[in-house]
């Protein structure tokens, strides 16, 4: 007489949860084998050849509804499906080693005594997430005008350490009400452009040095996605005032220079 099995005892053989068997039933997955007329569920022998099936289904990585579209079509070719599921699980170990890496450079760029807020941690991750794309981005448009060479320099900048931190230090300058003249917001403006200048400097020559200075040429916005913006529209706003300080400071500067 074919021994049966109560969800329970069936749990405990197999090394299931009873609730992992009721979704499976309740899915069509894997029906128990009868119902007691109090609708408790029974399984048998038969029950558990195909729980084996799924469960190997399982570690080749195949979902539950490609599970069951394989289970009601047995005469399918499984080779294909195992070379099908290589093929993918190869992809997927790509992008696991490319999510370890970034994490491994986000965590370098947490690590030090300045403190760096979350956004500015998910901007480093979605630039090396999206370095090929940037790149090519970059590669395609770098020479359409001057400031598109200047942000081709720059970008990589979104990947580094010491800019990451700057920008969680200035966004926490606009977080206490800090004003654009502030000399600390001014001074860590002039800290900005002066990790910018060495990048940048030895690339430009005499006439791209006049187009920025006269604010000729066209631009390229670039790609929001690729290159998002680490400030939102009042950041940038400020920014843009905290610049025209630091501009100003610096012709002032300049005057009592030559005075």
């Amino acid at each position: 007489m074919e021994k049966k099995y109560s969800i329970g005892e069936f749990a405990k053989l197999t090394g299931m949860t009873e609730r992992t068997l009721r979704h499976y039933d309740q899915i069509g997955l894997l029906k128990p084998s009868e119902y007691t007329e109090h609708g408790h569920r029974k399984y048998n022998n038969k029950s558990i050849a195909q729980l084996q099936k799924i469960v190997v289904l399982k570690f080749l990585d195949l979902s539950l509804v490609e599970i069951s579209d394989h289970l009601e079509q047995p005469e399918q070719d499984f080779t294909k499906t195992l070379a099908t599921q290589a093929s993918m699980l190869e992809e997927k170990r790509k992008q696991i080693e490319t999510v370890l890496q970034a994490i491994d450079s986000v965590q370098s760029t947490a690590s030090g005594s300045e403190a760096i807020d979350h956004n500015s941690l998910l901007m480093v991750i979605h630039a090396l997430k999206n370095e090929e794309a940037r790149n090519r981005w970059i590669s395609e448009h770098a020479d359409d005008s001057v400031y598109n060479k200047l942000h081709s320099y720059t970008a990589p900048l979104d990947v580094d350490k010491e800019m990451a931190t700057w920008t969680s230090k200035m966004k926490r300058f606009i977080l206490e009400g800090k004003t654009p003249n502030d000399p600390e917001v001014i001074k860590h403006a002039d800290a900005m452009v002066s990790m910018m200048k060495p990048i940048v400097e030895p690339h430009l020559d005499d006439e791209a040095r006049e187009q920025l200075l006269n604010n000729e040429d066209s631009f390229e916005e670039p790609n929001p996605y690729l290159f998002p913006s680490a400030f939102n529209k009042e950041e940038e706003k400020f920014m843009k005032r905290v610049i025209d300080e630091l501009i100003s400071s610096k012709i002032n500067l300049n005057r009592q220079d030559n005075r």
